[in-house]
């Protein structure tokens, strides 16, 4: 495997790489260790094991990463955080990662605000209900007319392509949802169909579909029209 490193990210391609966070109790320490004292106290505060074990995990990733392709240690990587919450780093590159269940995924671009989502697929209760209440009219016109046995998939598909579009500006799900609208269509040239109120440009946003492994959907989005999707040459070693 090819070790991606800063100098080499090229304008216009997001790097993905996805990975596991279900490993053995050894591998969580030693994920700790590279962890800021503040990334330990909010470990600390997860109720159950799993949830700790994996934003733990998570977050070491994510360190090893922007380490290696910033030539620095993972515990001398210093976050810096946006008005909601977002991390990113001084000099770039820009990232975001997202993980459901046991599944992470993790995205770098050169520049630009990149937001990824991955979900695993589970029944959703209420879905059409949920789509009525949040998603877009046109979004949601479109669950109730698809076919009955595709709609969890497509639900999916929207929601993994609205969850990163907003993580991309850097407001998460604080922003409404149905205040814009996506294309869930696989390759679809405009990923973007309409935004109210947030002073973005459909036009210059790629939003689409990002292909994980089975049983899961995930999604990115960059304010950049043309969008390359590549493997990032990341070994994850003992994590």
């Amino acid at each position: 495997m090819t070790i991606t490193r800063q100098a080499d990210l090229r304008p216009g391609v997001v790097y993905i790489w996805e990975g596991r966070l279900d490993v053995a109790g050894h591998v969580t320490a030693a994920a700790r260790s590279l962890l800021s004292r503040d990334e330990r106290a909010r470990a600390d505060r997860f109720i159950y094991d799993r949830h700790r074990r994996r934003y733990t995990v998570a977050q070491a990733h994510l360190r090893r990463i922007l380490a290696q392709l910033t030539g620095t240690r993972p515990e001398s990587i210093d976050f810096r955080f946006g008005k909601h919450g977002k991390p990113f780093l001084r000099g770039g590159p820009s990232f975001n990662q997202s993980h459901s269940e046991d599944r992470i995924m993790i995205g770098v671009a050169a520049e630009g605000r990149l937001g990824v989502d991955i979900e695993e697929i589970r029944e959703v209760r209420y879905m059409l209900g949920i789509a009525d209440k949040n998603f877009g009219a046109d979004e949601a016109a479109r669950l109730h007319a698809s076919p009955e046995h595709e709609r969890l998939e497509l639900f999916f598909r929207l929601w993994t392509r609205k969850e990163a579009f907003l993580k991309a500006i850097g407001v998460g799900l604080t922003h409404p949802l149905r205040t814009f609208s996506v294309d869930p269509s696989p390759g679809a040239k405009r990923g973007l169909l309409r935004v109210e109120g947030l002073g973005e440009d459909p036009a210059r946003w790629h939003v689409g579909g990002v292909r994980c492994s089975e049983g899961a959907r995930a999604a990115l989005a960059l304010d950049r029209p043309q969008v390359n999707l590549e493997a990032l040459g990341y070994d994850p070693g003992g994590l």
